[in-house]
């Protein structure tokens, strides 16, 4: 069975990771628009190019304490299907391989 690679990030000392078949590109810190009335986790909207993309902070997701003042978070943007999403992480690790066999869906 051929190994998966993963691109891994970091939020809050946490070591994640999503399969690079499903990442369109990871960025630095980008400039938001705020959304009105949109829920807490939603940080904004991101003009990539001409494509509007959401911006999902994951430490407001994933109930973790705030971002340290003056850190800027990276964007990892995912693709699903048609739609894109961003994903606000504190840093970004590197692209590793893993046979099935060596962890665990979610």
């Amino acid at each position: 069975m051929q190994p998966r690679q993963f691109c891994t990030f970091f939020v809050d000392k946490v070591h994640f990771g999503i399969e690079v078949l499903e990442v369109q590109e990871v960025l630095k810190y980008h400039e938001m628009t705020r959304v009105p009335l949109a829920p807490d986790v939603i940080q904004g909207l991101i003009n990539l190019r001409g494509q509007i993309v959401t911006a999902v902070d994951l430490r407001k997701r994933l109930d973790m304490p705030p971002r340290p003042s003056g850190k800027h978070p990276m964007n990892v943007v995912i693709r699903n299907g048609e739609s894109h999403v961003s994903l606000l992480v504190d840093e970004i690790g590197d692209v590793l391989e893993a046979n099935e066999e060596a962890f665990e869906p979610p």
